[in-house]
């Protein structure tokens, strides 16, 4: 029989996350082109999470009675098939609604056979000692990390190279790889003879589990850390790369719409050309609010920008136009490119009532941009949890932690500059990092050997709650007032800090455990 081996797992996981890579940065906005938006979006991101929360649990106790190795092959080959729906809806022959269906099943498709991560945590824990749970939980945690800065890169050149459906074809080959590998070569962890598991309805290993002293907190605080970054990790797509208004560009709604609505100049004549009857009359009424103007302009901008008669040479050659501007007129214009030469023409046109947009990233570099991410992750987890954990032990980094990421997304979406960007996305990877291994340690290390799978996957599944809820509310909320998934996200990060800091004061980690030795 073949040895466990840390190093297999590792491999197994890494790959496959090499998949999940390829896919996530592109997911909202992919929706987007696909004519989602707002609750919809959230609604796409969050299936595969909405599955997973039902299935993970299941998963977990099943590898705790047939084996980790198993339900590792079968998440491995869902996973294929679910990359390879995920190409078929950017077919171009497809209409708009089918495309959503099918991204939307691929999303749920992969959400019922997704068990790698909390069985993969099982398989740890039964390879190591307590004293080096953390350890290896931050293996997976820097699988993950170098999933997402390998993933994304092959993502964007995939897309740059074989188009929309590029990513999905790729990622769906490297899971079909991933299954060959783990079939040859991961060997099964958990023993012949361990102790048998406790069988209880999922809904009761819930109540067991929060009622477990120390580990429903964890738990709890694991939900709140992955609803933080989820998002995140939803929105960040949209802030940085749909070129479509938000309420708060307009920073100036009442004086754009006198400019507009008595058209006095050419420019002026056409955008009101465009604008339906009942907008014109809105933002003609000389009690509108600024605010009242704001949603007016917001509710209209999106036909605006998707205008095909928006530019007129001999119209515009009356405006001061930006290079960029005049650069992107001589491009190849497909329906994204449209929408944002058409906001570069309006925010050149009215500099003093349109925001300017301070970042743009297609989906080739927010591909990058999410590879930066997982390195900054990556770094924490693999190279410097081990040695943190022995310094400072799992409390003091849970609660840190979740301070650093409420500070790092109140800078993301103020950010005027690429460098303090970069530093926010790299403080926001780092601190998210610091916190997930520690939490999964210390809740492996308090909880008995006979329900580490089904522990663990009642942990996996608060995750995938996070997962749920996060996309869900942030697109939503994102759509009328894009900081505020930020802001609020932040303010919870916080207070869960304080609050850690208070409920796991004297809880005994793998630090305390080394010192009574």
């Amino acid at each position: 029989m073949k040895k466990p081996s840390l190093l297999v797992i590792f491999l197994t996981i890494f790959i496959d996350l090499i998949g999940f890579g390829i896919v996530l940065p592109l997911l909202p906005r992919y929706s987007e082109r696909f004519g989602a938006e707002g609750f919809m979006i959230g609604l796409i991101i969050a299936s595969f999470s909405i599955m997973q929360f039902f299935f993970a649990p299941v998963w977990g106790r099943l590898s705790d009675r047939i084996g980790r190795r198993p339900v590792i092959l079968i998440s491995t080959a869902g996973s294929s098939i679910s990359y390879a729906l995920f190409a078929l809806a950017s077919a171009p022959a497809l209409s708009v609604a089918a495309s959503l269906i099918i991204l939307l099943s691929s999303r749920v498709f992969a959400g019922i056979c997704g068990a790698n991560i909390s069985v993969a945590s099982a398989y740890m824990a039964d390879v190591t000692p307590p004293e080096k749970r953390s350890k290896g939980m931050g293996l997976i945690g820097m699988a993950f990390g170098l999933g997402f800065i390998l993933g994304p890169v092959i993502g964007a050149v995939s897309y740059t190279h074989l188009g929309l459906a590029g990513p999905g074809w790729v990622a769906s080959a490297i899971c079909t790889a991933n299954f060959l590998l783990a079939a040859i070569v991961l060997a099964e962890s958990r023993k012949p003879d361990s102790a048998p598991t406790t069988s209880r309805a999922t809904v009761a290993q819930w109540v067991h589990a929060l009622k477990t002293p120390t580990v429903g907190f964890l738990v709890t605080m694991y939900f709140l850390g992955t609803f933080a970054f989820a998002c995140f990790e939803s929105t960040l797509p949209l802030l940085l790369g749909s070129p479509s208004f938000h309420p708060d560009d307009f920073a100036a709604p009442g004086a754009l719409s006198r400019k507009v609505v008595t058209a006095t100049d050419p420019v002026s004549a056409r955008v009101r050309s465009l604008l339906p009857a009942d907008s014109l009359k809105a933002m003609g009424r000389a009690d509108a609010s600024e605010a009242a103007l704001r949603r007016e302009w917001f509710k209209a901008s999106e036909a605006l920008l998707k205008s095909t008669v928006l530019f007129d040479a001999n119209t515009w050659q009356q405006v001061n136009l930006r290079p960029e501007t005049v650069k992107l007129s001589t491009s190849t214009q497909n329906s994204e490119s449209l929408k944002r030469f058409n906001r570069l023409l309006l925010e050149d046109a009215y500099p003093a009532e349109l925001k300017r947009q301070r970042f743009y990233f297609d989906e080739r570099n927010i591909g990058y941009l999410f590879a930066f991410c997982g390195l900054m992750s990556a770094l924490v987890q693999g190279g410097m949890i081990g040695r943190l954990v022995k310094a400072f032990g799992e409390p003091k980094l849970i609660w840190s932690s979740f301070v650093l990421v409420g500070v790092s997304l109140v800078i993301i979406p103020y950010a005027e500059t690429l460098g303090v960007l970069l530093f926010g996305l790299a403080l926001v990877s780092m601190a998210s990092g610091l916190n997930r291994a520690p939490t999964v340690g210390l809740i492996s290390m308090h909880t008995s050997v006979a329900e580490q799978g089904a522990i663990l996957g009642v942990t996996q599944s608060a995750g995938t709650l996070g997962r749920i809820f996060g996309p869900l509310l942030a697109t939503t909320a994102y759509k009328y007032l894009p900081h505020a998934p930020y802001l609020g996200a932040a303010a919870l990060c916080i207070m869960a800090g304080l609050f850690s800091m208070r409920k796991l004061r004297g809880v005994r980690g793998a630090k305390a455990e080394t010192e009574a030795a």
